[in-house]
């Protein structure tokens, strides 16, 4: 399966981070054996999967949400994990099996990320341009039935003895890794921001190529 999307943003945010080597002095921060937690919002880019006789995958860009800790082992050098959530729309184009013409469906699919990171700092001041790589584990829920439903009853303290159909979906659990290159600012010991361009490549199985996912993140940071 072939993949294409644009990475705009990726070359204009790589733009300002060099620069910003340049411009920023290298003032000391003491970040040095400090607990730090980041909480913000992440924007991934609409991707395009093309699958072989003419199936494929189209997924909406989506804005959502991640969360992260992290311990910084000196100015420059740190290490955490991340977590991020996102529901993305996507129209899914497949052949059904009696082969007779194409068929579409169109649904919002859930992916969960939680990854281990390593961050280094080019600066030690309080604006400094960064790099991180991580690896972890994506898990993908399309929310498509994957057959008829299951009927579960419980006891409920308030309404008595209930009982409701629920639905198994079509899931998949991928490992995946990650870059980052981005740049954060320490407005005081407490807090900061920082914004970075990421990619996501998520180790598909079966006949389908890696999938790539170009995503934008801003973040407020709080170091104790």
């Amino acid at each position: 399966m072939q993949q294409t999307h644009r990475r705009p943003l990726a070359w204009l945010l790589s733009g300002i981070l060099l620069a910003s080597l340049a411009v920023v002095p290298a003032q000391a921060q003491d970040r040095a054996e400090t607990w730090e937690f980041d909480a913000g919002l992440i924007w991934s880019d609409s991707l395009s999967l093309d699958g072989e006789m003419g199936t494929g995958l189209e997924v909406d860009d989506e804005i959502g949400f991640t969360l992260g800790g992290t311990y910084n082992f000196t100015n420059r050098l740190a290490a955490g994990f991340g977590i991020s959530w996102l529901s993305p729309d996507y129209e899914a184009t497949f052949l059904p099996e009696d082969g007779q013409g194409f068929e579409s469906v169109r649904a919002d699919m859930d992916t969960f990320t939680i990854a281990g990171k390593g961050t280094f700092n080019f600066l030690e001041g309080p604006i400094t341009p960064y790099v991180e790589l991580g690896f972890g584990w994506t898990s993908v829920d399309s929310n498509i039935a994957d057959g008829p439903p299951i009927t579960g009853c419980w006891w409920d303290p308030w309404w008595g003895y209930i009982c409701a159909p629920y639905w198994d979906t079509y899931t998949e659990d991928l490992t995946s890794w990650s870059g980052a290159l981005g740049v954060r600012w320490d407005v005081n010991r407490s807090w900061g921001l920082k914004a970075s361009y990421n990619m996501l490549e998520m180790n598909t199985t079966g006949d389908l190529d890696d999938a790539s996912l170009d995503t934008i993140t801003l973040q407020a940071v709080f170091r104790y």
